[in-house]
């Protein structure tokens, strides 16, 4: 979930004068931005959003080459490629220089101008870059319609006559795995035996985007159809690239792949988004939901989808209409936001002039800021919009948890349980005695005799939304900006941050924020799986950059922030997700195994875990495509059974297994374990 906060910003150039924006792009990291105009393009940094280097085509290039069409990163961030009108490509090399930042801050002379607050000090090295020319390429194809870079030596470039080429970043032509349209069969599904290639003349690619984890390429065609171009390798040999219909459309006008879900979006000239997903039986495009404005949401017609972005974490869409708006939807057609219910004053008559219309739209880094390309009447601005988010886009560890509480870049919203519901005690004596059994919680002996006359309701019905905003010490998010993951435990009373590198905590009773004392072992470390809160501990699943292996550690929360009182287990792969239930370590990594540890206390009070189970999901789905690993409890287990928790003489039954993979619903029925003589598990069928 993601929710716009604040007002937009409007972010100003090097240049004056250069405010013709066409294009937004950002690199891999989402770190560095590219906005593009006719004649020249500049390199912006994420936070602070400042602008690096500025670099202008003369008239000479302009006449000769054409003006830029398109702009397109190097996943290193090592090279720019600009496409021109004439049918150009334009190679630059980025190269860091490296003695000194791009910008400085000095502080006045005067001393009451001087900075005496950490906040003010930006610890964010901005880099300076310096573009230089690398090389100019014709090709000799007609006009260029779209780029796609597909590897980080290879980048595809669609023409007006059909041809998707392939081009490495050298300059060089890979003829061998060149393709036509008119060459690839299409079908509507991959069982069909009658295929055939698009007969159609001046017919070519649109709009294109690839993802390896769906395989291929989603594409839009410029007589309004969409497809779905795939291979059985990512070699995408001529003689084996197949195209796969989308039924039902004629009026596309763009494409986006949603990684993580395996999710193609189709913009429409009806203003809707249909989605499809890629059936796994027939391997063919499948409608999953469309994304349609309500009459309530906006009764006029905001006009054809102008343009889409998928969130980094593929929980959420941006779509930006040509009659103007932009809107912001779940990943299965939730409407989070929208523009077109926004108050634009008495003057503004939004079914024919609407304000604010965006052409380019860029996600940055953990989704926490929109960038937008605005037009206007004479020019278009450069404009970001703030976000927050749910943590359960990148912490879907914390779906058991009672409060709600959003994060933004450095701050996070927390709404207690206290605020959401009101709690109210009503005497048992002229209740029925079916509702005092509907309470449904495990009581001691002292809880049973204090309670004995009265239990407690709950009424959700009354919600007071009575956001804390706590702000993340500078001192930790100044060097570790953005906040990646958070975590709260079932108090509610220790919040758990980790941003770049490191981590930190905060105690809600003492009102005060735990740091490593040591600034190194913050650095030596990055969190990468996930975060959560175990009785007196923090877990998480982490990357060791001082040793250069996968870890999982708990930090006990009494004690100092130092990797002398942790317990330090190394793990095999890098950890995507962490789950908990009751006293049980739900581990997924990357290897596609799902371990399970038994987590408990010895006298002392230090923590011990042993390994229960490993589950092998490699079948399901590829790991990056894991949304959530967790277990359940099918049903309640016997009214004294927590009597008899820690007699080894009582089988229980395990828990099931719940996967959440690409959106769809798994569970892993467990079998039975039992512990031995040299506490081992034994498997039981």
């Amino acid at each position: 979930m993601y929710f716009p906060i604040g007002w937009p910003k409007v972010l100003r150039s090097v240049d004056v004068d250069f405010q013709a924006f066409k294009q937004v792009v950002s690199n891999r990291d989402k770190i560095l931005f590219a906005s593009l105009s006719d004649d020249a393009f500049v390199v912006w940094f994420c936070k602070p959003s400042v602008s690096i280097v500025y670099h202008k085509r003369n008239s000479e290039s302009i006449q000769r080459l054409g003006i830029n069409v398109g702009i397109e990163w190097k996943p290193d961030s090592s090279m720019i490629c600009i496409s021109t009108s004439e049918g150009h490509l334009i190679l630059y090399n980025v190269e860091v220089q490296g003695d000194q930042p791009a910008y400085q801050q000095f502080d006045p002379p005067t001393a009451s101008l001087r900075r005496d607050s950490a906040e003010l000090f930006v610890k964010e090295v901005i880099p300076s870059l310096k573009i230089t020319l690398f090389k100019e390429v014709l090709i000799w194809d007609g006009q260029i319609t779209r780029m796609c870079c597909i590897s980080g030596t290879e980048i595809l470039v669609c023409t007006t006559r059909a041809h998707l080429l392939r081009y490495r970043w050298d300059g060089s032509q890979n003829r061998d795995y060149c393709l036509d349209l008119g060459r690839i069969p299409f079908s509507i599904n991959q069982q069909v035996s009658k295929a055939e290639p698009i007969l159609e003349d001046n017919t070519h690619v649109n709009d294109i985007e690839y993802s390896p984890l769906v395989c291929g390429f989603g594409i839009t065609l410029n007589d309004g159809r969409a497809a779905y171009l795939t291979a059985p390798n990512l070699k995408f040999d001529p003689n084996a690239v197949q195209g796969i219909w989308a039924q039902g459309i004629d009026d596309s006008t763009c494409a986006r792949v949603n990684h993580k879900f395996r999710l193609i979006a189709i913009g429409r000239r009806n203003s809707q988004v249909d989605v499809f997903t890629i059936d796994e039986i027939t391997g063919g495009l499948e409608l999953s939901h469309t994304m349609m404005l309500s009459s309530k949401d906006f009764p006029g017609d905001p006009g054809p989808v102008k343009c889409m972005r998928w969130t980094g974490d593929g929980r959420a869409v941006a779509v930006s209409w040509e009659g103007g708006g932009i809107s912001v939807w779940s990943t299965f057609g939730a409407l989070l936001m929208c523009s077109l219910a926004w108050d634009y004053g008495l003057n503004q008559d939004l079914s024919k002039h609407n304000p604010l219309v965006v052409s380019s739209m860029e996600w940055a880094t953990e989704g926490y800021q929109l960038w937008m390309v605005k037009e206007e009447e004479a020019k278009s601005n450069l404009i970001q919009m703030d976000f927050v988010k749910s943590p359960l886009t990148v912490n879907p560890c914390m779906s058991n948890q009672r409060h709600l509480y959003l994060q933004a870049d450095d701050k996070l919203y927390i709404n207690l349980e206290d605020n959401l519901t009101r709690r109210t005690k009503l005497s048992i004596i002229d209740s029925s005695a079916d509702a005092y059994h509907e309470c449904g919680q495990e009581q001691t002996d002292g809880e049973v005799e204090n309670s004995a006359k009265y239990k407690e309701f709950v009424d959700d019905n009354e919600c007071r939304k009575q956001w804390v905003v706590l702000q993340l010490p500078a001192t930790y998010i100044a060097s570790n900006w953005p906040l990646r993951y958070s975590a709260l435990d079932e108090e509610g009373e220790t919040v758990c941050v980790a941003g770049r590198t490191g981590l930190a905590h905060y105690s809600r009773a003492a009102r005060r924020w735990k740091l490593f004392g040591n600034e190194a072992q913050e650095k030596d470390f990055v969190v990468t799986g996930g975060m959560l809160c175990w009785r007196h501990y923090i877990v998480v699943g982490c990357y060791s950059i001082l040793d250069g292996h996968d870890e999982i550690r708990f930090y006990p929360r009494d004690a100092k922030l130092d990797n002398r009182f942790a317990k330090i287990v190394r793990v095999q792969s890098q950890v995507f997700v962490l789950d908990v239930l009751h006293d049980q370590l739900v581990v997924f990594g990357a290897d596609a195994l799902v371990t399970i540890y038994e987590l408990s206390l010895d006298n002392a009070g230090a923590i011990e875990l042993r390994c229960v189970q490993a589950v092998d999901i490699s079948a399901l789905s590829h790991p990056a495509c894991i949304v959530s690993a967790s277990l359940c409890r099918l049903q309640d287990p016997s009214p004294m059974a927590h009597l008899n928790r820690n007699a080894k003489s009582e089988m229980q039954a395990p828990d099931s297994l719940v996967i959440n993979a690409s959106g769809k619903l798994m569970m892993v029925q467990r079998e039975e374990y039992d512990v031995d003589e040299d506490n081992n598990p034994v498997s039981l069928t």
